[in-house]
């Protein structure tokens, strides 16, 4: 009953894709019934609670006034905030300059190409404001533990991006287990400073739940926060969660949506 990617002329009937939905459902309680383990039993409930809300043929686009940015935290900029008592001038002016130069980088459309660079920028931030400001690696109190924050949020993102296919082509990852050290170091690092959900940073924590097989919980997360992202990161997000499920009717379904919003296949 497989599909190629746009073409929906042979789309199974809705007899088959509820035959389908079913099977799936049926198996995942099996799954959740005979599990041991906490995590798994997570995983597992989370794939089922999304395959018992999905209706064939009546699967959500993105919200219209998505996303969402009340309530959201903006990144700070040092540069307008007044220098913390505590820090020599020309400290602030560095940690300020090395902000500068990273959000020049770590941009939409130049990011994949400047990953070395922002990768290093952030890494330097992070160690400075770590340093200089260490009350501020714990909280949210403050505009600079926000920047700390957001620096993390950077690094992580920037580290989870040479994962990518077109980006391990040209650079590999030479060495996975510093690799994977690094990129979940720095992640705990974002998590435990914010002590969870948070809806500026929730695509990392989706990507994170995704490359440890938790996609359920991924996919879950990712509807939870529908509101608070780009359309378009939505409903791409969610198509490539329900393919490497393997779940091939709301995946074609999340496909058609995807291509229907007037956005590239390859983008």
């Amino acid at each position: 009953m497989s599909l190629a990617v746009g073409s929906f002329a042979e789309s199974p009937s809705d007899v088959e894709v509820e035959q389908w939905r079913s099977q799936k459902l049926q198996t995942l309680a099996t799954k959740i019934r005979n599990t041991n383990s906490d995590d798994e039993r997570l995983e597992y409930s989370a794939r089922q609670s999304w395959l018992r809300r999905w209706e064939p043929g009546q699967m959500p686009t993105a919200p219209a006034d998505a996303p969402d940015e009340s309530g959201l935290v903006e990144e700070p900029l040092l540069k307008k905030l007044e220098r913390p008592e505590t820090l020599e001038a020309n400290v602030w002016r560095g940690m300020i300059a090395l902000q500068t130069r990273l959000l020049e980088v770590d941009n939409d459309d130049e990011r994949k190409d400047n990953l070395r660079t922002t990768i290093e920028l952030s890494g330097q931030l992070e160690a400075a404001l770590s340093t200089e400001l260490p009350s501020d690696s714990q909280t949210l109190a403050t505009p600079t533990s926000w920047v700390l924050a957001y620096t993390r949020y950077r690094l992580g993102r920037a580290l989870a991006y040479r994962e990518l296919p077109e980006v391990a082509e040209v650079w590999p990852i030479s060495d996975p287990d510093r690799y994977e050290e690094q990129l979940l170091c720095v992640y705990e690092r974002l998590i435990e400073q914010t002590k969870g959900n948070r809806r500026e940073f929730i695509l990392l924590q989706d990507r994170m739940y995704r490359r440890s097989g938790k996609k359920g919980r991924a996919l879950e997360l990712l509807e939870a926060n529908r509101q608070s992202i780009d359309p378009k990161w939505y409903l791409k997000k969610r198509r490539d969660l329900l393919q490497e499920l393997g779940w091939e009717p709301p995946y074609q379904e999340a496909a058609r949506l995807y291509l229907q919003a007037g956005y590239d296949d390859e983008s």
